[in-house]
């Protein structure tokens, strides 16, 4: 293989731009020119009362209090685990889940035990293979448009969950940025949520306003389409487009791994 397998290849980059650097990072040691867009950003939540609530509020396992506190992403944890640490911080006996490694990381950049990670980073398998007992409680720290499935679906487990928004996404690209990213016509556009899908996508089409697809899908100049994991690429279906590669494993390493084997 060659020491710069995407040389040459311009690859739009929508991450945040405070969380685009390992992907940016990655794609310029391959050889490619990123090009950022960012299409998301992170405010603090609309009531940080409620957050800072929960924070105060999670007690124990053994006191009646939370068996888990479950982290959906690292945005999740900088918001979330500032509010714990404001509390005075994780009382013993609860466990921490990180819905995958980049946020199991973020955990432990931040001081945080990690005591669970799925072995695929979806809500599906962490609503699957999390250890939970009969009434258990569980503490869901998440963004304030996060999938609602993995509070139902622990709850559908038998968990008593406090469902938490512990940060505010918005969803939104400059119109400028993202004509212009086009216009240098790259080779794939990342997206690394259904957030970053709205957000860019968003910006050079008016928001689709049902499930169903457009007759005329977005004109991207054949652009491969290349999501982080299926739900991100589900996200794309009301513009009328679909996914050209969906990375396994669905994180920033397994998202740069699928561009090489798109472009080799």
């Amino acid at each position: 293989m060659s020491r710069a397998p995407l040389q040459g290849r311009r690859v739009v980059v929508t991450r945040a731009e405070d969380q685009a650097g390992t992907l940016v990072d990655g794609l310029r040691e391959r050889g490619a020119e990123p090009l950022l867009v960012p299409a998301l950003r992170f405010l603090p939540p609309p009531r940080p009362d409620l957050l800072a609530e929960a924070a105060r509020g999670l007690g124990g396992p053994d006191t009646g209090g939370a068996a888990w506190v479950v982290f959906t992403s690292a945005v999740g944890v900088r918001f979330g685990w500032a509010a714990v640490r404001e509390a005075g911080g994780l009382p013993a006996g609860i466990r921490v889940a990180a819905i995958g490694s980049g946020t199991a990381e973020a955990l432990e950049a931040a001081g945080s035990p990690v005591d669970f990670v799925p072995r695929e980073a979806l809500g599906d398998v962490l609503i699957e293979e999390l250890p939970l007992a009969e009434g258990d409680r569980v503490v869901l720290l998440r963004s304030d448009i996060g999938r609602e499935a993995i509070a139902t679906g622990l709850a559908a487990r038998g968990a008593v969950v406090e469902d938490v928004t512990a940060y505010r996404t918005v969803s939104e690209a400059d119109p400028a940025a993202a004509a212009a990213a086009l216009a240098q016509t790259p080779d794939a556009i990342t997206f690394t949520s259904p957030s970053t899908v709205r957000g860019f996508l968003g910006a050079l089409t008016a928001p689709p306003e049902s499930p169903a697809p457009p007759e005329r899908p977005l004109d991207l100049g054949g652009a491969a389409l290349v999501a982080i994991g299926p739900v991100t690429a589900e996200a794309l279906a009301p513009f009328g487009l679909e996914a050209d590669a969906v990375a396994d494993p669905h994180t920033v390493s397994g998202l740069l791994d699928t561009l090489v084997r798109l472009f080799s």
